[in-house]
């Protein structure tokens, strides 16, 4: 499968403001069936970790996660929260985006999906909105945040890795605002900041550093917030 982008989107206008402010809303970014093709392999397919900060960075795989009982999972949750009232942690359903070779021969439109971040086509549209022409790859991971789930405040910085642009492609539908899980750029020095809520084909991009992180979930919401980001590093 191919995907590809919106023809209509203004990008000369999402450089000026990512220029202005440092971070864009890009609507109705990729074309309809690429969306629609994207949605529908992380509703049914997608084979989901679980990973978690509770002091140490951890993944439970997918092939685990049925075997955690109610009581190993309810330890795990009481432990990553009371990291979290006081330190960074996060909890959330992973997908790292490569090259699995089961997927290539599937032929999956998260595989798909990859190769067109890393494509020069899609490089040299983050190389204009940058105005930087040494960005060279883009790395990527397929989000699923349900209830209770949250990624604490941080700012993207790695000392290995030298992050320009951070991205967030939403493919979140029908979701109710009040469900939580909005990217939140909090200001606490003037008590204000700036939520990008979920939505089904917008990307959120940033750039790099500044603090940010996902609200959490409502233990009400009807669904799960979707989402592919990463990093376009030079």
């Amino acid at each position: 499968m191919k995907i590809a982008l919106n023809p209509a989107c203004d990008w000369a206008a999402v450089a000026q403001e990512l220029a202005r402010r440092r971070r864009v809303v890009v609507c109705d970014v990729l074309a309809d069936a690429s969306a629609r093709a994207l949605l529908g392999w992380l509703e049914q397919q997608t084979p989901w970790s679980f990973t978690y900060f509770d002091g140490k960075a951890a993944i439970v795989p997918y092939a685990r996660l049925e075997s955690l009982t109610p009581g190993e999972w309810q330890a795990l949750q009481r432990r990553i929260y009371l990291r979290a009232r006081d330190a960074f942690a996060y909890a959330y359903h992973v997908y790292t985006l490569g090259r699995p070779a089961a997927l290539q021969r599937q032929g999956a439109p998260i595989e798909a999906f990859f190769d067109f971040l890393n494509s020069k086509a899609m490089l040299a549209v983050v190389r204009r909105l940058l105005g930087e022409d040494d960005i060279k790859a883009a790395d990527a991971q397929a989000t699923r945040f349900g209830p209770g789930q949250f990624l604490g405040v941080h700012n993207d910085l790695a000392p290995t890795h030298d992050r320009r642009l951070a991205y967030v492609f939403q493919l979140t539908p029908n979701w109710h605002p009040d469900w939580g899980g909005a990217l939140v750029f909090p200001a606490a020095e003037s008590g204000r900041g700036e939520a990008f809520f979920p939505a089904f084909n917008s990307l959120h991009l940033f750039r790099v550093p500044q603090d940010h992180y996902v609200d959490v979930v409502a233990p009400f919401a009807g669904g799960y917030r979707y989402a592919i980001s990463g990093w376009f590093t030079a």
